[in-house]
């Protein structure tokens, strides 16, 4: 049975940007976050193993926190995980305070890692010392699945002149994997990694490095006899596709974890987006918190007497901090009668409008009737398409976050209601599955699509893996040029 490791190192986590520009480490808990979401919900590796340099300074004041604050997010990993330190980390007795000690070794599907904290040595390299020369050889005898060594400094033949730095002993150690039947040496540390270099039956492979573009992590996969494949995976969006994200939220939003606008559009330029629009949903912004739980934005609409107006202080935020790279735009609710709800004065100053159903009076019926919500829904979505929106925000998400079947027999009545009123329908994964048949049809109806992070936390700006694999499942060939609106 194979085994599939995902392989994540030198994040450089500061609070403060780097020295080396080349560094984003004042994102890496952005970078790793973004990691461990694509790494549960699409990937689903069966091994994470983080490489070191978690950190960029071990001695700064702040490095416990700063640990502690990585910890919380790779505990959201759903799979079983390896962390070692690099040498820009604390020693291991300080960094075992935070993070698990890894066993002598760990099996998966019947696969045999072993990982190690070696000793540096001049010149940003390494060695092995004799007991763990032992345990190397220890973990060997008497098991015949592949065995994997885990190190920071990269393992390879000191003469294949794959990499600067290497062991003291790389001989020795190398030697020893032959005669122990390891497969595979993988490490960190080298920023700029090399793939899969073999020598008599075994592979070498250092992972790039997380915090320098185009922030990579890897995929490694190993068959039963010890054949060992490589994907680099990229966090940045493929330099072919010119991609605007046309829904981010900002922190306005009841919703928002941790938005910043000018931290979005940093993470805009260095993900590679061409364009961001901030959309903020309508309803936040004219209903105080509790009004808006109360769903007044539905029942009473923009005239409400409960009217909390926002708008104002939403727009002198975007313009404080706006780019030529960024457009105002607004995620507008909608009332009970179909109206938008927002007043024509910030209407006028947007430059894009997003359309959502958030909510309808129909699934609070004690029977609720699939008929009555199917009838709602399209009503309120016409309503709202035939307002003067560009975008239909997360087509029947509704109806998915309600625990009820998509309605695949109001698809094309949607696509034909978009179609007449020139409206883009949102690709959104954002708690939510998109309908690849929903997709296909639009496009048969000629309506164009848009992509929508619907950022609610850092991590999710322009975060379109999922996307442009649906896309790549659904329209095989596809030009997104020819597919998607143009901001």
């Amino acid at each position: 049975m194979a085994v599939k490791i995902a392989v994540i190192t030198d994040l450089h986590f500061s609070r403060a940007e780097n020295a080396l520009t080349e560094r984003h480490g004042e994102f890496a808990d952005t970078l790793l976050l973004r990691t461990i979401h694509r790494l549960n919900r699409f990937i689903k590796p069966d091994l994470v193993f983080i490489g070191g340099d978690l950190l960029n300074e071990s001695n700064s004041p702040d490095a416990e926190d700063l640990l502690q604050k990585l910890k919380k997010q790779l505990d959201l990993l759903t799979m079983k995980t390896i962390i070692i330190p690099g040498n820009h980390d604390p020693a291991p007795e300080i960094f075992y305070r935070i993070f698990d000690l890894p066993a002598e070794y760990t099996d998966i599907n019947g696969c045999r890692f072993v990982a190690f904290c070696d000793p540096a040595e001049p010149g940003f390299n390494a060695r092995r010392e004799l007991c763990d020369l032992n345990r190397m050889r220890a973990a060997g005898t008497g098991f015949s699945g592949p065995l994997v060594s885990l190190q920071h400094v990269p393992l390879c033949p000191p003469e294949s002149g794959a990499c600067p730095y290497n062991y003291t002993n790389a001989a020795e150690i190398i030697r020893l994997m032959r005669e122990s039947s390891y497969c595979l040496a993988l490490s960190g540390h080298y920023h700029a990694g090399f793939q899969l270099t073999n020598q008599n039956g075994m592979s070498f492979i250092a992972g790039k490095a997380l915090c320098e573009q185009p922030f990579n992590y890897s995929i490694i996969e190993i068959t039963t006899d010890g054949t060992v494949s490589i994907e680099q995976e990229s966090l940045r969006l493929p330099e072919k596709y010119t991609i605007s994200d046309c829904h981010v939220h900002t922190s306005f939003a009841y919703c928002n974890e941790n938005m910043d606008i000018a931290k979005s559009i940093r993470l805009g330029e260095i993900f590679g987006l061409e364009n961001m629009i901030f959309s903020e949903h309508s309803a936040h912004l004219y209903f105080n918190h509790q009004d808006y739980a109360a769903k007044k934005f539905y029942t009473d609409g923009i005239d409400s007497p409960a009217l909390t107006d926002r708008t104002e202080e939403y727009f002198n935020l975007y313009r404080t901090h706006a780019t030529n790279c960024c457009r105002l735009g607004m995620e507008i609710d909608v009332d009970f009668r179909g109206r938008p709800v927002i007043l024509r004065s910030a209407w006028n100053q947007l430059d894009v409008k997003l359309g959502a159903v958030h909510f309808m009076s129909a699934l609070m019926t004690p029977e609720r009737n699939l008929t009555a919500i199917e009838q709602e829904f399209l009503f309120l979505t016409e309503s709202i398409a035939k307002s003067g929106i560009d975008i239909l925000a997360h087509p029947f998400r509704i109806f998915r976050r309600n625990g009820l079947p998509l309605p695949e027999n109001l698809f094309q009545p949607i696509a034909k209601i978009l179609k007449t009123h020139k409206v883009a329908a949102e690709i959104n994964f954002h708690t939510n599955e998109p309908s690849p048949e929903f997709i296909r049809i639009c496009i048969e109806h000629g309506v164009k699509l848009s992509f929508g992070s619907d950022s609610h936390n850092l991590y999710e700006v322009g975060e379109f893996y999922p996307h442009l694999k649906l896309l790549e499942q659904t329209v095989p060939g596809f030009a997104l040029r020819d597919l998607t609106i143009k901001i």
